[in-house]
């Protein structure tokens, strides 16, 4: 268990905010009701937005390979689900553009925001410390999805469905070694391992190594991660 701080990301768009960490949606502060799934698929879209997203990703993103189930009306589904809850017009779009044939593209201008609060005995995973005389040089870091965190190592961390991974998503979107995150005196970069659905960044798709900064989303395809950096505590020597 830990106490510190933790951060909560979200995208808004005309008077909704998308809250990652709460895995809610709301207009004006009000709860919008949305099931697991339209939830899932509106996180992708949201963050993709601007750009196609086929429906073989989505299919691939929401239920993997190991699920059977007829995608295309289950997909459609999501989609009416979603409109319902946006009040959107599939004729007239604000929000959800059907592409025929194709898939979907989120066309609503979107703002990502992150927001500092307080956690209080939030779960932490603990990856490889760093050595003793690193301590104390080096800010902590840390991800979290919604109340749960992950410590994050000096040197590489693997992000994946692998269980010897440092930050390990059992989701079949995940891949099995996604991402990793490198952090070392100058700061964290973020490189995509060939991920089959993605990493993203702030909703834009990683094809290399990017540096991050404490508050950025990071996507492992629909599954989103808020990076923390802590300051390290001063020396008492």
């Amino acid at each position: 268990m830990i106490r510190g701080v933790s951060m909560s990301g979200s995208f808004r768009f005309a008077d909704y905010e998308l809250d990652l960490a709460a895995y809610r949606l709301r207009r004006r502060n009000q709860p919008v009701k949305l099931e697991k799934i339209p939830m899932e698929l509106l996180i992708l879209l949201v963050q993709r937005a601007g750009t196609l997203v086929p429906r073989s990703d989505i299919h691939a993103a929401l239920w993997g390979g190991d699920v059977f189930v007829d995608h295309d009306a289950a997909t459609n589904t999501a989609i009416r689900k979603i409109r319902q809850a946006l009040g959107d017009d599939a004729a007239i779009p604000r929000f959800v553009e059907t592409v025929v044939g194709k898939g979907y593209r989120f066309v609503a201008s979107v703002e990502s925001h992150s927001t500092a609060a307080h956690v209080h005995d939030s779960t932490v995973v603990a990856t490889n410390r760093p050595a003793a005389g690193l301590r104390g040089a080096f800010p902590r870091y840390f991800v979290n999805r919604g109340t749960q965190e992950f410590m994050l190592q000096v040197g590489e961390s693997l992000f994946g469905r692998d269980p010897a991974a440092g930050v390990c998503i059992d989701h079949p979107s995940v891949s099995r070694h996604h991402a990793s995150v490198s952090i070392d005196a100058s700061g964290a970069v973020l490189r995509d391992l060939g991920s089959r659905h993605g990493t993203f960044v702030n909703g834009r798709r990683v094809d290399g190594a990017v540096r991050i900064d404490h508050g950025t989303i990071i996507g492992l395809g629909p599954i989103t991660l808020t990076f923390i950096m802590l300051a390290a505590p001063a020396s008492t020597q």
